[in-house]
């Protein structure tokens, strides 16, 4: 009999690496994948790449569009959001957006800033297992 295979939960971090928080994140990410029993794909992303359109409109949707100023600060909608980001390069500071962000695709979750505690409950609750 044939076994399908769950395929991993795909995390992307959108990190900064002169950011002192967004190391600590990435280090707590890179810790929890090897003493977790649960697995999950990490794309690490680097400033100054910013999401697409596509993939902002799927975080904002997952944190609230409400939030949109939390994830591009300055930014009071979606269009404002991208906007920002295409004009600023999406390098940090004014226009900028907030790294450390991690975001859950499969799962529809978000966590902006280095609150490791969010990070680690999201990891907590990721479902499967290896």
């Amino acid at each position: 009999m044939f076994r399908f295979h769950k395929t991993l939960d795909v995390l992307t971090l959108f990190h900064a690496p002169a950011s002192a928080a967004s190391k600590r994140i990435l280090e707590t990410l890179r810790a929890s994948s090897t003493a977790h029993k649960k697995s999950f794909e990490l794309d690490v992303v680097e400033a100054p790449t910013v999401p697409t359109p596509t993939q902002l409109t799927s975080i904002l949707e997952f944190i609230g569009r409400n939030r949109v100023g939390e994830v591009v600060p300055g930014a009071r909608s979606e269009g404002d959001a991208v906007k920002l980001l295409s004009e600023m390069g999406g390098g940090g500071g004014e226009g900028g957006m907030v790294r450390p962000l991690l975001v859950d695709w499969n799962n529809g979750r978000a966590v902006v800033g280095a609150d490791e505690g969010a990070v680690l409950r999201l990891l907590e609750t990721l479902p499967g297992g290896k």
